[in-house]
């Protein structure tokens, strides 16, 4: 297991590179979701933080825009796959990361009652243009 350098991200939230963040884990065809990020105490404030490598390989090329308006903020429309729901959230860069935030506690967080440790995954779904999300796992 390998620590992310994260700049103002207090020390007791330091991210870490889990087997659900492996590269190779993340590529795998029969697995749709890209994105798999295991919910740490900073995810079930007020935004998600999505490792540099996976925005930059799995959100950055298929969002509009150049990438300065992208990591200063970009609306983008995520499908609920599990609660058939539409929501809007505001992906940015943010330090040596990147996080989708806006309504992400309430509309996510709160609202499906996640905890730390529960697995999200999110994918792009090309035809819909917009990012496929749903609660992989359950720490309970």
């Amino acid at each position: 297991m390998a620590t992310i350098e994260q700049e103002n991200v207090p020390e007791n939230l330091a991210i870490m590179v889990e087997d659900d963040s492996d590269p190779k884990m993340q590529e795998s065809h029969a697995d749709p979701w890209k994105i798999k990020k295991r919910l740490h105490a900073y995810d079930l404030d007020k935004q998600l933080l999505v490792l540099k490598y996976q925005a930059e390989r799995f959100v950055i090329p298929v969002l509009p825009g150049s990438r300065e308006q992208i990591d200063n903020g970009c609306e983008v429309d995520i499908w609920d796959v599990d609660t058939e729901t539409k929501h809007s959230l505001l992906f940015q860069k943010s330090s040596n990361s990147y996080v989708f935030s806006g309504n992400w506690y309430k509309e996510f967080a709160e609202r499906m009652d996640l905890k730390l440790y529960d697995m999200v995954g999110l994918y792009w779904d090309t035809s819909k243009k917009r990012f496929n999300f749903s609660v992989i796992f359950k720490n309970r």
